[in-house]
């Protein structure tokens, strides 16, 4: 078994000419599939992207992130170079919103080339309201047995802007899936421990990912309540937007940890979040704290450098990492704290390599695959 990628490069600061000569490294490299990840708040322009794509040798897919991390840097304008060895198959899927027949004709045909085994990512449009509806039609047609990581992708501070791009366009409201092998399976970790200060609520009315009311009353006037009880201050309504980070919704599992739901803002007495919430389920409200985030990152790469079997871990150079951007939004410079406690617990020769999405994507211990948020999953075959 050999490692999936030929090389992965990272640059703080890139001009287009700079992306242009690291393809062209990563093609004499011998890659046979090139995905590039674009920070947001990077220069390069996702619009630039096909035509780069299309002068390019091997397929390429790029799409933009909040933030992209390599090693213990992160930044939020670099901009990540993977390299992979071939054959790589992969399926840009335009719009996630499309009917269920068309998606699922489209994803037989991913199948019909890879099979249902194997391992595989996938890079979805976070801000879509259709992302929970189209991964759960992923699952339907790929099954159980096919380990999958991924982020959501896009731009929190723009979030009608193109965020995909292939050699024939830019897309919102799309996908990427791209398979690594079917020889041998992904092995994942994924981690978020946030406790719980408050609830069950019920969601009595909500739409996607809107909740207009929990225990019949108004979202937002609950939440601001219950957040009031658990910090012993009185918060109104109209400045709960500065806590939001610190307290996300569970959604109770079974055998699992919460199902976390970030709220990002409030509109009106609505609560937005990030994934959808169904009416008549149960919400509880979670704590994150600078303490519990960092202790968090530490478990996961403990328990992810356990899953390694000793046959292969040394054939593992990179280890995949999709964190949730609001979790660095929460710990601010603190987040530094929580790459170092990640790669303390990895093997030295090991070097971390992922993004801040939005929205964290992997199977559960069901094999189901979920979106999830505030969470840390880490992989590597």
């Amino acid at each position: 078994m050999t490692a999936i990628f030929t090389n992965i490069e990272f640059l703080d600061e890139a001009t287009k000419d700079d992306v242009v000569a690291l393809i062209a490294q990563t093609v004499s490299k011998g890659a046979q599939y090139i995905l590039v990840v674009i920070g947001s708040q990077s220069s390069i322009c996702i619009e630039s992207m096909p035509a780069i794509a299309a002068a390019t040798p091997v397929p390429l897919n790029a799409c933009v992130i909040p933030g992209v991390v390599f090693g213990q840097h992160y930044s939020y304008s670099g901009i990540l170079i993977l390299g992979f060895k071939g054959p790589i198959t992969s399926l840009l899927i335009p719009d996630i919103g499309a009917s269920h027949e068309v998606l699922c004709q489209q994803l037989q045909q991913f199948v019909a080339t890879n099979g249902t085994l194997g391992s595989a990512g996938i890079f979805v449009d976070g801000l879509s309201h259709a992302v929970e509806p189209f991964i759960a039609t992923v699952y339907e047609n790929l099954g159980s047995d096919r380990i999958l990581i991924g982020a959501g992708v896009g731009d929190l501070n723009n979030p009608f802007n193109m965020c995909i791009a292939n050699e024939q366009g830019c897309y919102r409201n799309a996908a990427i899936l791209f398979c690594y092998s079917n020889s041998f399976k992904l092995q994942v970790e994924g981690k978020h421990d946030l406790p719980q200060v408050a609830g069950p609520y019920l969601v009595t009315e909500a739409n996607a990912n809107l909740i207009h009311s929990l225990n019949y009353q108004p979202a937002a006037a609950v939440f601001s309540d219950a957040i009031s009880t658990v910090s012993g201050v009185k918060i109104a309504q109209d400045e709960i937007g500065q806590y939001l980070r610190s307290y996300p919704f569970g959604l109770k599992q079974l055998n699992e940890e919460y199902l976390v739901r970030d709220i990002i803002a409030v509109k009106g007495n609505s609560l937005v979040c990030v994934g959808n919430v169904a009416e008549n389920s149960l919400v509880y409200i979670l704590n994150a704290t600078k303490d519990v985030l960092i202790a968090a990152a530490s478990d996961a790469g403990k328990l992810f450098s356990q899953k390694l079997l000793p046959a292969t871990a040394d054939q593992i150079r990179f280890v995949v990492l999709i964190d949730c951007i609001s979790r660095a939004l929460y710990l601010g410079d603190d987040y530094q704290l929580e790459l170092d406690a990640i790669c303390e617990q990895l093997q030295q020769d090991k070097i971390l390599t992922g993004v801040l999405s939005i929205g964290e994507i992997k199977n559960t211990r069901q094999g189901a695959i979920q979106f999830l948020n505030k969470t840390i999953v880490l992989g590597g075959l």
